[in-house]
Parts: structure tokens; C-alpha cells; sequence
């Protein structure tokens, strides 16, 4: 019995010894015949579920404001879809589409949940889209027009329903990067734009391949459902590096208010505004608009940079230089403007000279320094042909050694540059164009080369570049400083430009600028207004239309800091003064940049309420409030302790308790920032839903309804 046993247990032993050898041997032979004959055709095998150089996008840089508020930046946003095809059930196992009990037990709560988060249908209308898709079988239904967040999409995917996955339910989201400006339409031409992936204008086209950084790749391969790199094959990508440009938001918002607000009330065509630091050259604030409609002005053009423009007697600070620095007339050198009509004559031709005020008589005999206070084209045009009217092609190239003629590369597509007839090039060069391009005539010069042209006279002579970038950031570290580049070390001679800013200061105190002069801040400049052609009809035919500007710096001292032009084109219904229209701009902008602390001062106590832009204050916490108007110097009334409402009584703010009693209502934030009316809203209890970016426009439910804790408020910012 024992051996017929141990017999049992070795042939079991050797039958199962045997059936592993034998499958040794069939895993042996099948790797001999995949290895060595077999390989070729599964490594195509592999290679077909490989998808190879696959992109990976680099993310692009923000561009950022002096003070490093972004203005813009990407992100990504999302659209949602249903695939109603093939899916799988809850065991796993794949069915025809979601099966229609489940769809039943889910679909009121889900669209409750999407009406509420979405807000772009009723719960009824995704209701009947959705059931209208499932039993066409759609495989990309999209859910909503909408584009969400990232943040949206995971609290989407917690909805009812959704919850259970894209496998099971068919629900997925597809992204794309959306270029986005925090600050809305600020500087938007200087900014620029990104449309469909690729940067058109402005600061994004000229600092592209810095934003964008390189795009890396790799290998994918198919396992199950999903791709997964393959390991070795990825170039990292390199995201595009941060862009600080010289824009400061503050003296952007300044110039832009102050520009806006003059365009409207002479009702012009368009208008743009530069603000300029002497020292840097970097622009602190540029902004453009256009008539649209009505009283509505929008910027869709940057003409401060691109706009071909003949600056009229802004120009004549220009020949002043010239012949002042030549030596052929000195500032109280003395010149007969007569009755303001100078008949021009050579040989049987004559042309009339006229000044602005001829229908009172003209100035007489006035200095050169005079006929740039007074802006007398009769006075200038008779100072230039003095020295240049045997030699015109002398005065052209004193112009070129002055800086005058020379182009800079601003960095941005669509720039114009300075156009100074020659007489040795330009064919239409005749006995009048010496005289009328004294005064600003005959040349084309964009509002930008007029502002670098005075910003070198505040630069003690000295002709800088704009610059609207100062530093490329990787990281957040500075990787590369930009500096505005030197166009001329000097402009002129040093006592011409004694002589010359002499004379600026003149415009102000008693020229055609008189109404510049404030007790705040000191102005000098020029004020300019050229009389449009029509092109081929000439100036003369028709309506007669003009272009008004102002050209200075500030403060009026040995070292100012900041230059301005302001140009506006064809106001009406009021007379075209310079001074009063570009003028009063300019003093706005100055005035503001002073209270606001630009140039090293505080505005006084009691200042002339004309000139103060202080924005209406809204509820807001009062202790914040209370010391805000204490460093604005602002007097209030209180008996209110911290954190109570705040709002305008008379010509002051008074400060005030709610009584515990009442019944808590909606505070109102129309007009706050977002952050303001975040934090007054949140304090009180509610939920906020925002739409629009900007300042609060409107809210809901009205201020003043009653208040419950969880109360959704929608505010719309514009």
C-alpha cells in the first residue's frame, strides 16, 4: 500500500514538473519568436497606440502695471458637454447611454443646481434640452453657452448626477486659455490683444515671443481610456515670462477721467493723453478715445502713436530753438506783426500770414519771446525767414541736429514716425512752405515725438526715448532691466534752453495758457491749434474744422517730473482754444497727480472743490473710512463706533450707528471696486455672485432690502 502511494505522489510530482517545463518552453519559444521574428510587426502594434510630439503649451506671462497690479493675464475656462453614446454602467459594463431611470432620478436636481450656478437658463429649459439630447444620442451636447472657471468645474462635478463620473454619466468639459484683463478696457491699445491664440497689437504683438515662452512636447500612449506619457520623451515646456510695464493705474485712471470727461463736454471727434516721467522717459499713463454715438467715446485707435497729426504752434517752440540756438535772433529781439494780416510776397506771388487775434488788431511790435507767449504765427514765420529764407534747407537741417526728424522704435506695430518735407526731396516744396512749417504746417509729427521733444526741454536738453516696458520678470526676479535709450545728449545749447524754457513758463503766466496757472502746481508748455485740411479740398472748403493740443511739463522748476500732451480733434459747439480745451486737461491731470501725492506735496486743507475728483463715498466700514479721510485731510462728523454704516451728509461724511433694533438691510456698493464690495457685502452676511469686471454698476436685490443671512446679491460690474 506504501508504495503504491509514493508511486501516486511521484507521478503527480513529474506530471506537474512536466507541465511547467512545458510551459517554460512555450513562453521560451514564444519570446524567441516575438523577439526574433515576430518583433517588427509588434512594434507597429505599440506605435499605432503612441501618439507622438504631442504639444505641451507653455503658459503665457502677465503683463503687469509699474506696481505690479496685473492688467493682463491667462486663464483657463471651460465649456461643458454631454456625450450621450456608449457609456458604463455602475458594474462597469458598456451600455447604449445612461440608463433612463437613473437620467429620471437625477434630472430635476441637477438642473435646479445648473439653473442656480449658471444662471443662462431656467431649471424647465435644461430640463427639456438635455431630455431632447438623451434621446437623440448626441455625442457633444453642450450643456451652456457659458464659459466657466476651473473652480466652477469642480463644483460642478458635484452636482447630482455628475457626481458619478464621465464614465457613467457622459459628462466632460473642454478648455481653452482665455486672455484676460483684470482693469477692463485700461490702455487696451497699449496693452493690446490676443484673438484665436495669436497677439494683434500693443504691448502683447511687441513682447510676444517673451510672453508666450516655448512650448515643449512629449509621447502619449493609450492605456484603457486614457493617455499616458511616455517616460523619456518630454521636452519640458518654458512659460513665458512676466512683462512690467511703466503704466501706473493711478495716473492712468487721472488722465483718462480728465480726458474723457473734456471730450464729452465739447463733444469732439477723439482726443489721447500721455503722461510722461522726465528723468525715465516711462509712461505713466496713455490713453486714447473716439467718439461712438452719442456722447459715448470708447478707444479703439492708439492716435497718440500712430496718428499722422500737423502740430500746429506746438511747432513753434521747435523754430524758436533754432534760431534762438543759431544764433539769428534773440528772445527779446523785436518784430513787427503789424495789424495780424502779413501779406508774404516773392516774386509776383504772395500769400497772408494771419495771427488769432487779427479781427482786433493784431499785437504789433512784439519780442520772439512774446510771439511764442501770445502764439503769433506772424511773429515766428518772421524770425525763421530772417536766417533761413536764402538758406531753407539750413533750417531743415538744424531740425535733424535738434532730434526733431529723428524716428524711435517704440516697440509697437502701427507706430508713426516724424514726416519733415526736405527741399531737396520733397516735390511740392515751394516760397511758402518755410514759413507756414514755423508754425506747425508742412510737417507731420505723431503727439508722442511732440511730448519726447518737450520732455527733453524739462530734461535739461537731454531727448530720451518713450518707453512703456521697464522690466522682463522670470519668476517673479528681474531678468532684464530696460532703460530708455538716449535719441540726442543734447538738444541744444544750454543758454538756448535757458531762453527757451523762459519762454514756456511765459505761455502759462501771461499768454494764451493763463488759465493753466494754479495754486497747486507750477505748468509750463505751449499750446497749439492747427486748422485741418480735407485733403485734396485743401483747408478752406467747407465747415472749417481744427485740432487743439497742449504740450508741457510740470512741476515748472529746475527739475520737473512729469510731461504731458493732450491733443483732441474737432470739437464743437465752443471756440477751439488750446488752453481751455487741451489746456484745462493738462491742469486737471497736474492738479490731480498733486493731491494724490506724484509730486512730494498734499493738497491743503480747504482747496477749490472745481478741481478735486474725489469720488462719492459709499457704505463701507468706518474705521477704514474715518482714517482714509484723515490722510486725505478731509473733515467728517462721527458718533459711530467701528464698523458701523457710513454715508454723505451735506459736504461732508457723517458717520453713524445703525440702531440694534432695526431690521438689517442690503448695503449699498454701487460704484466700490470688487475688493470693496466684497468685503462690505461678505461682512454682512450675504453670498455674492459677480458678473462684468470694473466698478459695481448695479446690484441685486436693491440697497435697502431686507437683509438675511445666505442672501445671494448679484452684482453687475461695468
Amino acid at each position: 500500500m506504501e508504495k503504491s502511494k509514493q508511486s501516486k505522489i511521484l507521478f503527480r510530482y513529474f506530471l506537474i514538473s512536466a507541465v511547467v517545463v512545458l510551459m517554460c518552453c512555450i513562453v521560451i519559444i514564444s519570446t524567441i519568436r516575438i523577439v526574433f521574428f515576430e518583433r517588427e510587426g509588434w512594434n507597429k502594434k505599440t506605435e499605432s497606440t503612441i501618439q507622438k510630439n504631442i504639444v505641451i503649451p507653455a503658459q503665457r506671462g502677465n503683463i503687469l502695471s509699474a506696481n505690479d497690479e496685473i492688467l493682463a493675464s491667462t486663464i483657463k475656462e471651460y465649456q461643458l458637454f454631454f456625450d450621450f453614446r456608449k457609456v458604463t454602467n455602475e458594474k462597469g459594463e458598456r451600455v447604449d447611454r445612461l440608463h433612463p431611470d437613473t437620467l429620471e432620478k437625477y434630472i430635476n436636481p441637477l438642473c435646479d443646481a445648473l439653473a442656480k450656478k449658471l444662471g443662462d437658463k431656467t431649471a424647465k429649459q435644461y430640463k427639456v434640452a438635455i431630455l431632447k439630447a438623451y434621446d437623440a444620442k448626441n455625442k457633444r451636447f453642450r450643456l451652456s453657452k457659458k464659459w466657466v472657471s476651473y473652480l466652477d468645474i469642480l463644483e460642478i462635478k458635484k452636482f447630482p448626477l455628475l457626481e458619478k463620473g464621465r464614465d457613467i454619466t457622459g459628462f466632460f468639459e473642454e478648455g481653452q486659455e482665455k486672455r484676460e484683463m483684470p482693469f477692463g478696457n485700461v490702455a487696451s491699445r497699449t496693452i493690446g490683444r490676443i484673438k484665436l491664440g495669436e497677439a494683434e497689437y500693443g504691448i502683447e504683438l511687441a513682447y510676444d515671443s517673451i510672453l508666450k515662452g516655448k512650448d515643449g512636447k512629449a509621447d502619449f500612449k493609450k492605456a484603457r481610456k486614457e493617455y499616458l506619457e511616455v517616460r523619456g520623451t518630454k521636452i519640458d515646456e518654458e512659460n513665458g515670462c512676466d512683462v512690467r510695464t511703466t503704466i501706473d493705474l493711478k495716473i492712468q485712471r487721472i488722465a483718462e477721467q480728465a480726458l474723457l470727461n473734456k471730450l464729452k463736454e465739447v463733444d469732439a471727434d477723439n482726443g489721447c493723453a500721455v503722461v510722461m516721467e522726465v528723468k525715465t522717459g516711462a509712461v505713466r499713463a496713455i490713453t486714447n478715445f473716439r467718439r461712438a454715438g452719442e456722447r459715448n467715446f470708447v478707444e479703439s485707435r492708439n492716435n497718440a502713436i500712430a496718428d499722422m497729426v500737423e502740430p500746429g504752434s506746438t511747432f513753434k517752440t521747435v523754430a524758436a530753438m533754432a534760431v534762438l540756438d543759431e544764433g539769428i535772433a534773440t528772445s527779446d529781439e523785436i518784430f513787427d506783426t503789424g495789424n495780424g494780416v502779413y501779406p508774404y510776397t516773392l516774386g509776383r506771388h504772395t500769400r497772408y500770414i494771419n495771427d488769432w487775434n487779427k479781427h482786433r488788431g493784431g499785437y504789433g511790435k512784439i519780442t520772439l519771446a512774446q510771439a511764442i507767449h501770445y502764439s503769433s504765427n506772424i511773429g515766428i514765420a518772421k524770425a525763421v525767414l530772417k536766417g533761413y529764407e536764402k538758406n531753407q534747407r539750413g533750417f531743415i537741417e538744424k531740425l535733424e541736429e535738434m532730434g526733431v526728424c529723428d524716428s524711435v522704435d517704440l516697440k509697437m506695430i502701427g507706430q508713426a514716425y516724424p514726416k519733415v518735407p526736405h527741399p531737396d526731396r520733397f516735390k511740392f516744396w515751394n516760397y511758402t512752405t518755410l514759413p507756414w512749417m514755423s508754425f506747425g504746417y508742412n510737417v507731420q509729427i505723431p503727439p508722442i515725438y511732440t511730448l519726447m521733444f518737450y520732455n527733453a526741454i524739462a530734461n535739461n536738453g537731454k531727448m530720451i526715448s518713450p518707453i512703456f516696458v521697464s522690466d522682463i520678470l522670470q519668476k517673479g526676479k528681474v531678468k532684464e532691466h530696460i532703460e530708455a535709450p538716449v535719441v540726442r545728449e543734447q538738444i541744444c545749447k544750454p543758454q538756448t534752453l535757458v531762453e527757451i524754457r523762459k519762454m514756456l513758463t511765459g505761455v502759462v503766466t501771461e499768454g494764451t495758457a493763463k488759465n493753466l496757472m494754479s495754486p497747486y502746481v507750477s505748468i509750463a508748455g505751449k499750446t497749439g491749434t492747427a486748422q485741418m485740411s480735407k485733403g485734396g479740398a485743401g483747408y478752406k472748403s467747407g465747415e472749417t474744422t481744427h485740432r487743439v493740443s497742449f504740450c508741457g511739463y510740470f512741476p515748472d522748476n529746475e527739475s520737473p517730473k512729469y510731461s504731458c500732451i493732450v491733443v483732441v480733434t474737432r470739437p464743437r459747439g465752443v471756440y477751439p482754444s488750446a488752453g481751455a480745451i487741451s489746456g484745462e486737461v493738462v491742469k486737471t491731470i497736474a492738479e490731480h497727480l498733486y493731491a494724490n501725492g506724484f509730486l512730494d506735496k498734499a493738497l491743503p486743507l480747504e482747496v477749490d472743490k472745481d478741481i478735486v475728483m474725489a469720488p462719492e463715498i459709499k457704505r463701507g466700514i468706518s474705521n477704514i473710512t474715518q482714517s482714509l479721510c484723515d490722510s486725505l485731510s478731509v473733515a467728517y462728523t462721527t458718533e459711530a463706533e467701528d464698523n458701523s454704516d457710513i454715508r454723505i451728509s451735506g459736504e461732508h461724511i457723517e458717520v453713524f450707528n445703525q440702531d440694534n433694533d432695526s431690521i438689517p438691510l442690503i448695503p449699498s456698493v454701487i460704484g466700490m471696486g470688487l475688493k470693496d464690495a466684497l468685503l462690505v457685502l461678505e461682512q454682512s452676511g450675504v453670498n455674492v455672485k459677480i458678473k462684468g469686471q470694473g466698478c459695481v454698476k448695479e446690484q441685486m436685490p436693491d440697497p435697502g432690502s431686507k437683509l438675511g443671512k445666505g442672501d445671494e446679491v448679484i452684482i453687475t460690474l461695468e
